[in-house]
């Protein structure tokens, strides 16, 4: 009876006025405080692929969508008609249309922005309602109520604009459209002596496209015509004619002719620069549209003279990828650009001068408190108004951190528009250009991950997990395979990028899959066989054996060969196992390629529980003298045979060409989603090497190691249309 007498006491005064009153002030409380964490955790969400962290990251989202809505719906339904619970829906009206670090949790969620800009629209008539019906008749929150709504309206209208851009159905498409019809005649308007490394006769679109994509195509190709419109701008001392579409190599001439700009300042501005104009490049990849330079020799000599130079800054071209990739990510997943950067500031400056000044006159910063007829004190302090007070500071301190995030758009939007710096002082200028380059270096250094998944099959082909969780949420988290139990990511290297990207450029950007690696070593003859085989599944898989047998019994040093030669083979075989869709082949049949696999090992090595005894296990097996043999019996022999490779220093030196090449050989890849997903979860290193292999014209790997370096999209190699 107790307990009984317990519940039905809770429940009356749970659903009392003061029981609804408590309720909707620790929801609002705490739909701010998912505010918080979204705007925290959604702008670090690429740096991190943990499994744990983005789930949390998938749960703050999901009540950040669900909590706002439903705290609306019970202050409209209860008894909460004064102008203090109206100004908390106005201000909760606002946060759901604020977070910038995160607009969508996966790229699947941007082609439902019709169904989100629909619940945005209702929630603003729903709040019209509260306003139109409130209690109170406080002129300071009457002002402040409707600066509120009005904001949410803008700042929804603007929110729509930067998910249908981001739309294949919207201005992805549309956009896309345009860059890829100007770059199928992009080599036609340029001399035959250009210069990858001044970007001279590399005309690749940086601005202006927008203007031209609603125009209709002419014939007979129908394709967008793109006349040279130009305009006067008045800059600081002399007129300066811009072209209305302007291309990377004007920008770069135009830094260059800045004396005000430091020499690290315009290696910096020609790096974003550069890296802007190859993520407009590269959404043509998200759109399937064709990629008009590839098999051009313009387009591979950017690449192996540009990007990586004669002097072998294999590293700075790495980073010019990261930066591009990291404009692909704010394009998909945030609504950080250069257009929402620039409304920020002016809905910083609206929004927190009026109503700051509004409520330090009568507000609820004020004596002068509009009360409501609701009270509720604790230790004599007024709640409601605490909750007003924490509502507002949360919604203005908010408003401005967003406009400090992202430097490298505000270069951009700089580089758009040259007449905004030119028309600053010197010294003015110089502070700033500081300011940029230390703050868009900091990011530089933390826009991915930078860290390789690793995984051993030998090691962790018996690991057998619970998978109670994803059967307790119904299938909300993906249960783990068998097998499937990832090792300590390994902190990518500039050894690494240097061993990957060199090789590319020694071989004159023809892609290798292994056979070159042995001829170097002179080895070819011996072990051609293992490069031959039915699928690029089976040779990783076979090979990633035969490392993890070779290496057994050697310490793992911090660099050098044998770290390389590790760090890649781990990596493949964490592709197999748990990205099977970034590889060659379908998806599904790579992964089930890899399933067999497991269940074979753990049907030849049940009684070994250590690696090494494993790797000797596998080493005495007898193996079929016919064709017979599956992948764990070859991996077998090519880790006897590899042991037979003397001195040690020679063997890691050839697993390390050969990881180095091959994996260059599996970037690319006609599945551009993947790559696109992958980047709101840390980001993959094969990602870099897809879009690096892109911009020099590689779309599909040769068939054998003889084809042609640059025509491996079926154009000719030279500069002749496609």
């Amino acid at each position: 009876m107790g307990i009984k007498n317990s519940t039905t006491a809770f429940a009356q005064s749970w659903g009392s006025t003061q029981g609804r009153l408590v309720r909707v002030e620790v929801l609002v409380l705490f739909s701010a405080l998912i505010w918080i964490l979204v705007e925290f955790f959604g702008s670090l969400r690429r740096q991190y692929n943990h499994g744990f962290f983005r789930f949390f990251v998938w749960a703050v989202y999901t009540l950040f969508t669900v909590l706002g809505p439903y705290t609306i719906g019970l202050l409209q339904d209860g008894p909460f008609r004064d102008q203090t619970f109206v100004l908390w829906g106005t201000i909760l009206l606002v946060i759901q249309v604020s977070a910038d670090s995160i607009s969508v949790y996966s790229i699947h969620d941007i082609e439902q922005r019709k169904r989100v800009l629909v619940q945005h629209v209702l929630q603003i008539i729903l709040v019209l309602w509260m306003i139109l019906n409130c209690n109170g008749h406080n002129k300071s929150y009457a002002a402040t109520i409707w600066i509120f709504w009005i904001h949410s309206i803008i700042l929804t209208y603007r929110n729509s604009r930067v998910l249908s851009n981001a739309s294949r159905k919207g201005g992805l498409l549309k956009q896309s459209k345009v860059v890829a019809d100007y770059m199928m005649i992009e080599h036609e308007q340029i001399p035959r002596d250009f210069n990858p490394k001044t970007m001279e006769g590399y005309k690749y679109i940086f601005h202006g496209e927008d203007e031209v994509a609603s125009q209709l195509p002419t014939g007979p190709e129908y394709r967008v015509e793109f006349k040279e419109v130009t305009k006067t701008i008045r800059t600081f001392r002399r007129r300066k004619v811009i072209s209305k579409c302007i291309t990377i190599d004007s920008v770069w001439r135009w830094i260059e002719s800045q004396i005000n700009f430091t020499k690290e300042a315009m290696e910096i501005r020609k790096d974003v620069a550069l890296s802007f104009s190859l993520f407009k490049l590269l959404k043509r990849r998200l759109c399937g549209y064709h990629i008009g330079e590839a098999g051009l020799t313009k387009t591979l000599h950017f690449v192996l003279n540009g990007l990586l130079s004669e002097e072998g800054n294999y590293v700075r071209a790495f980073k010019v990828i990261e930066m591009e990739l990291a404009f692909l990510y704010d394009f998909l997943y945030t609504r950080f650009d250069t257009e929402s950067t620039g409304y920020k500031g002016l809905a910083f400056l609206f929004v927190v001068v009026t109503v700051t000044v509004w409520n330090f006159v009568s507000g609820a910063f004020s004596r002068h408190y509009h009360r409501s007829n609701l009270e509720q004190r604790v230790h004599g302090t007024d709640v409601t108004q605490l909750v007003t007070i924490v509502l507002l500071i949360i919604v203005l301190v908010l408003s401005f951190v967003p406009t400090s995030m992202n430097k490298r758009w505000d270069i951009v939007s700089e580089l758009q528009d040259p007449s905004n710096t030119v028309d600053r002082h010197t010294r003015e200028r110089r502070w700033r250009q500081e300011q940029l380059i230390s703050k868009t270096r900091r990011q530089g250094k933390s826009s991915w991950q930078r860290a390789l998944g690793q995984y051993s099959l030998l090691f962790n082909f018996d690991y057998r997990p619970w998978n109670v969780l994803p059967l307790l949420s119904l299938g909300l988290v993906d249960s783990t395979g068998q097998g499937q139990k990832a090792g300590k990511k390994f902190m990518l290297t500039d050894e690494l990028i240097e061993r990957v990207l060199s090789g590319f450029k020694e071989h004159n950007g023809q892609l290798q899959d292994g056979h070159s690696a042995l001829a170097r070593n002179q080895l070819g003859s011996q072990f051609s066989w293992a490069c031959t085989l039915p699928t690029h599944t089976h040779k990783i898989l076979v090979w990633h054996i035969g490392t993890t047998i070779a290496m057994e019994g050697h310490p793992v040093p911090p660099t050098g060969d044998h770290r390389v030669a590790k760090t890649l083979s781990d990596y493949c075989a964490y592709l197999v196992a748990f990205v099977p869709d970034m590889l060659p082949g379908h998806g599904y049949d790579n992964q089930r390629i890899f399933d067999a696999v497991v269940m074979e090992a753990r049907e030849r090595l049940i009684r070994c529980d250590t690696v090494s005894s494993r790797c000797e296990m596998l080493v005495t097996m007898d193996l079929p003298r016919d064709n017979s043999c599956r992948i764990l019996e070859l991996g077998s022999r090519l880790g006897r045979e590899l042991r037979g490779v003397v001195p040690e220093a020679r063997r890691w030196k050839l697993l390390a060409d050969f990881w180095a090449e091959f994996i260059l050989f599996l970037a690319p890849s006609s599945n551009a989603e993947i790559h696109a997903e992958k980047l709101a979860a840390g980001g993959e290193f094969m990602t870099h090497l897809w879009a690096l292999l892109t911009h020099a014209g590689i779309l599909d790997r040769p068939s054998t190691t003889n084809s042609a370096g640059g025509n491996y999209s079926g154009a000719p190699a030279n500069d002749s249309p496609v």
